[in-house]
């Protein structure tokens, strides 16, 4: 499944296969890599999806006398609805960044957001899907099957499955969309962004609170407009000062009671990551704040703003890990090494390779070298060399480390030259040794030959 963008931001003309289960974003500073990331967030995220696809409710009644059902699903519908989304978040691209509805025209006028993919590739993609899903919505469980050659689906509840009011308006509005959401963007079940603010949201979440701001925004608009406003359509279409993958993170942060009330089956990893990283565990505390335990003091808690930037940095990705992630998610972690020394670095690298194996997909932004030549260790690794496979294991790579080379693309986001004013986004070619970004070797490099002019003017003086 590939995505293309055009005259977004900095970027002229990007595409990205999201059908990798590991995509890195390099390049300097300025070049399109966030936005790109917001707007592959907006179209995986299932919470930012629109709902309200009816249910059948002859099926309904047999789905709740039967506890299952057969729903033959019509893939024009489905590729209709694909193609809605893709328009709406083209035509919606001034919420996503927050800026002003005004500045849609000046700013994305001339945007494309694309899917290459014809009618007719999609609707026998979707044919030869053979999966199951367990979909989860607000504490329901609804179990989903499909079968190869097929576009029936049989859609089970488990018998214990609690059928209230809720239950009912939950399968009337929010079931069907959430199925034509997961067909229309498959592999991809869902995505969260862990933007390079992270390390505030738990810190200042009551001080940029959603509901604050949303609060704020109602009463500005009432004073400015000087007019009645039904405040149920505000809200409606309400606008933030956030752009959207800021403003749901502090969705989350502002219902972090709620949040720690499921368990993932990636919960193991997040605490691999305490073990490994941190020397102690992040908790959410009854009054739903996310506190700190180190392993050096374990009957003493540190709240948020008193623990270390590295708990920080990670801990949004711990509480994920523990309580939300679902196998196909999409993590998007801008700038992974954030407040992280070169040897916590790698250890984060083996265990997004580890999360890639175990069945998450993962895209990062990064202008790590350390994280980068990581992937490339184990690119190298994963080549059917006996003797390559025996020196891993001798020097502590474990199995389920190592990735497959077909997993992974890198991208380099640069400007062609110095008058570009628009960027260029190559796939970068993978070598025997893995992946060259050229803009960071080349620092490097000259960073490497300033040092020996010192050193050796410093030992043995001026040269002639």
């Amino acid at each position: 499944m590939k995505i293309q963008i055009k005259e977004i931001g900095a970027i002229k003309d990007a595409t990205i296969d999201l059908s990798k289960k590991l995509n890195v974003f390099c390049g300097p500073n300025g070049t399109g890599k966030t936005y790109m990331a917001y707007i592959i967030y907006a179209i995986t995220s299932l919470e930012n999806k629109n709902i309200g696809i009816r249910f059948n409710n002859e099926l309904i009644n047999k789905l709740i006398s039967e506890k299952q059902v057969l729903l033959s699903i019509d893939i024009n519908e489905i590729w209709e609805y694909q193609q809605n989304e893709i328009s709406q978040i083209r035509n919606n691209l001034w919420s996503l960044f927050a800026l002003s509805e005004t500045k849609q025209e000046q700013y994305f006028g001339k945007s494309a957001i694309n899917f290459l993919e014809t009618e007719e590739d999609f609707k026998n993609r979707i044919l030869k899907l053979e999966y199951n899903w367990n979909i989860k919505i607000d504490g329901y469980n609804f179990l989903i099957d499909k079968e190869k050659d097929s576009f029936d689906l049989k859609i089970a509840i488990p018998d214990i499955l609690k059928r209230d009011e809720s239950f009912f308006r939950y399968i009337d509005i929010v079931l069907m969309s959430r199925i034509y959401s997961l067909l229309s963007f498959f592999p991809i079940t869902s995505s969260i962004f862990f933007p390079v603010e992270r390390n505030s949201i738990f810190t200042f979440n009551n001080e940029l609170s959603i509901r604050n701001n949303e609060r704020y925004e109602m009463i500005q608009e009432m004073l400015l407009e000087k007019k009645d406003i039904n405040p149920f359509q505000l809200l409606l279409n309400r606008k933030t000062r956030y752009p959207q993958a800021i403003k749901d993170a502090l969705k989350i942060a502002d219902d972090l009671e709620e949040y720690q009330k499921t368990q993932s089956s990636f919960y193991h990893f997040a605490e691999e990551i305490e073990n490994k990283l941190l020397n102690g565990k992040v908790i959410i505390s009854k009054e739903g704040n996310v506190e700190f335990k180190s392993n050096k003091a374990k009957s003493l808690s540190l709240s948020f703003h008193q623990s270390s930037s590295i708990v920080k940095t990670l801990a949004s990705l711990i509480l994920y890990l523990k309580h939300k992630a679902v196998e196909n998610d999409l993590i998007i972690i801008d700038e992974p090494e954030l407040n992280l020394h070169p040897d916590n670095q790698i250890l984060l690298a083996r265990i997004f390779s580890k999360l890639i194996k175990k069945g998450l997909r993962i895209i990062v932004s990064t202008h790590s070298d350390y994280i980068i030549r990581e992937f490339n260790n184990i690119l190298m690794i994963s080549q059917d060399n006996n003797d390559v496979k025996e020196l891993a294991t001798q020097i502590g790579y474990e199995e389920d480390e190592i990735f497959e080379a077909d997993d992974i693309n890198m991208y380099l986001f640069d400007f062609k030259n110095d008058k570009s004013l628009k960027t260029e986004v190559k796939v970068l070619t993978k070598s025997i040794s893995g992946f060259s970004i050229k803009s960071i070797d080349d620092a490097i490099e000259k960073q490497s030959k300033i040092a020996d002019q010192i050193y050796y003017t410093l030992r043995f003086g001026k040269s002639e």
